[in-house]
């Protein structure tokens, strides 16, 4: 199969590729460049065009081609990559092309960030560089399923509208070639005091056993000038501290300069004799770090009902306060069934020990969907998104992707002393609310759109169906002090509910599938994902609150957004 192209001079072609078949480029009938004969395990290729210039590609399978973009180094940044699909024909789709084709999937939400193709799980390097907010994400290039880490990369001027760039770390090496996982893991963003942007991250090196065995070491990369590429990386920490019962799990780095003690400090997820814990590091010069010990082990509770780590640990502070935010992996929670919990405690951070306000953990969210959040500072706010996954369910076979974000959230500690989140104020500017009234039968008619539904006043008592013709889609019912989120699948072992004292406030942001909940002013969130029913067409609400719904429509031309009142 071949198709002619027209490429720009520094034109790259980066794609991933399996065996059997192979890949040429010709050039005026002559064969140009081509590469290795695929092998039987997925491999990564790049190609460098030199002169502007037409040239004819050719490929023996289209099945071979696993995921494949081009792109203009100097134009990028602000067009994004040009997908390669190859089939019969050769299909290019430019950065508009891309979004409508993947607004066309009806199984795929508009409002949610999700990966073009391929397997996407937590966020990474959060950040924003002039009026660019970034979001790197961990990236199976290869495969829908999990598979060697890889960071994905995007931006966007309004945190809901994403251009698409290249990928931009890779493991240190081929581990399908070796028949292993790993990669690079995640981490985060961070400035230093000389304003040099870098990321701090987790190399997991070549490993065969999931649960254990495997060697993880941090790493620092450096922001090159164009921001699509890191120049280079080093190992920054190359050993665990063992001798101290620190296990093989040990990654996700966290760094911030720590004014009170004048250098920088880093928190990593780990296990400290088998139980969960938070490792904290410092360093004067982010290339040399010293160990300071854990600011945090998780009662033996949680490693009786499988914890085996922390992971994604995020540590800042907020409010006056210091809030940590952990994910513990393995654990269920014996008096719900729930996993994939994430958790957080607030408190202060005096000589480099965490000092909680209550030894009580806050489940940040109930519903188990909403997993490694991730914060950064940015324009006086604290941000963070989530990957919403649980392991538990998986996208039907023949979806293109899998993995999605969370709504970027706002966090803010109310006065007790609780973690608030609330959607960023840009989905306003972004996705203007158009409110529908009740239809004659005492319902709601929805079309093929996003919906936020909002009840103010007395929530006892409150259920809310949603269902697309007669199968019901999802149902929150809210009774005695406690707030519920039903699937038709649900089968009763898991419960799916969080407790509340007083409220008086509900919210319910439903994107094609993702039901997102935020309850007493975002102190009590639940977000679920569901693949079986994506588009309800009604919605009932019994409650004696005042209700309002609202369909959301794209703004053609996003409009500014003012700092809060």
């Amino acid at each position: 199969m071949r198709a002619t192209v027209t490429l720009a001079a520094g034109y790259q072609l980066e794609f991933w590729a399996r065996g059997p078949g192979s890949f040429r480029i010709w050039e005026s009938d002559m064969l140009f460049w081509q590469a290795p004969s695929f092998s039987d395990y997925p491999d990564f290729f790049r190609y460098h065009h030199r002169e502007a210039g037409r040239v004819t590609v050719e490929w023996d399978s289209a099945e071979s081609i696993l995921f494949a973009y081009g792109y203009d180094p100097v134009t990028v940044a602000g067009t994004g990559i040009t997908m390669w699909e190859f089939g019969a024909e050769l299909t290019l789709r430019t950065g508009q092309e891309i979004d409508a084709w993947m607004k066309s999937d009806p199984a795929r939400p508009v409002m949610h960030f999700s990966p073009i193709r391929q397997w996407m799980n937590d966020p990474n390097g959060l950040c924003k560089i002039g009026e660019d907010w970034h979001l790197f994400y961990q990236l199976h290039p290869a495969s829908t399923e999990w598979g060697p880490m890889h960071w994905g990369h995007a931006t966007s001027t309004d945190l809901f509208n994403w251009t698409h760039l290249p990928v931009f770390l890779h493991p240190e090496q081929n581990l399908w070639r070796l028949g292993a996982t790993g990669g690079a893991f995640s981490g985060n963003a961070f400035k230093d005091r000389d304003g040099e942007r870098m990321f701090f991250y987790t190399e997991r090196l070549p490993a065969y056993d999931l649960f254990k065995g495997y060697r993880e070491i941090q790493k620092l990369a450096r922001l090159g000038q164009t921001a699509l590429h890191p120049i280079g990386s080093e190992t920054v920490i190359a050993t665990r501290p063992v001798d101290d019962g620190v296990e093989h799990d040990f990654r996700d780095p966290k760094v911030w300069w720590d004014e009170t003690t004048g250098a920088y400090r880093m928190v990593l997820g780990a296990a400290l004799h088998g139980d969960p814990a938070v490792l904290l590091y410092g360093s004067d010069k982010l290339t040399d770090w010293t160990y300071l010990g854990p600011i945090y082990r998780a009662p033996t509770h949680y490693r009786e009902n499988g914890a085996r780590a922390v992971e994604c640990p995020d540590f800042f502070s907020l409010d006056g306060k210091w809030v940590m935010v952990m994910g513990f992996v393995g654990y269920t929670e014996p008096s719900t069934g729930r996993h994939n919990l994430l958790f957080a405690q607030v408190g202060d951070f005096v000589d480099d020990t965490f000092v909680p306000d209550t030894e009580e953990l806050q489940v940040l969210d109930f519903g188990t969907d909403f997993y490694a959040m991730q914060s950064f500072r940015a324009d006086g706010r604290q941000i963070a998104m989530a990957w919403l996954f649980n392991w538990e369910d998986r996208k039907p076979p023949g979806s293109p992707y899998s993995g999605e974000m969370s709504l970027p959230r706002e966090l803010r500690l109310d006065a007790a002393g609780r973690l608030l989140m609330q959607p960023v104020r840009e989905l306003e500017a972004t996705w203007e609310l158009e409110p529908l009234a009740i239809a004659g039968d005492g319902g709601y008619r929805l079309e093929d759109a996003p919906f936020d539904l909002r009840l103010t006043g007395d929530l006892d008592q409150t259920t809310i169906v949603a269902a697309e013709g007669k199968d019901v889609t999802f149902e929150i019912v809210v009774s005695h002090g406690s707030v519920a989120i039903r699937l038709p699948h649900d089968n009763g072992k898991i419960s799916y509910r969080a407790q509340y004292v007083s409220a008086t406030d509900l919210r319910i942001v439903h994107d094609r599938g993702i039901i997102e909940v935020f309850v007493d002013n975002g102190a009590i969130c639940g977000t679920r994902r569901t693949y079986q029913s994506v588009a309800p067409d009604r919605i009932t609400v019994e409650s004696q609150a005042q209700v309002t719904l609202f369909e959301r429509r794209a703004v053609q031309q996003p409009r500014s957004v003012g700092a809060a009142a």
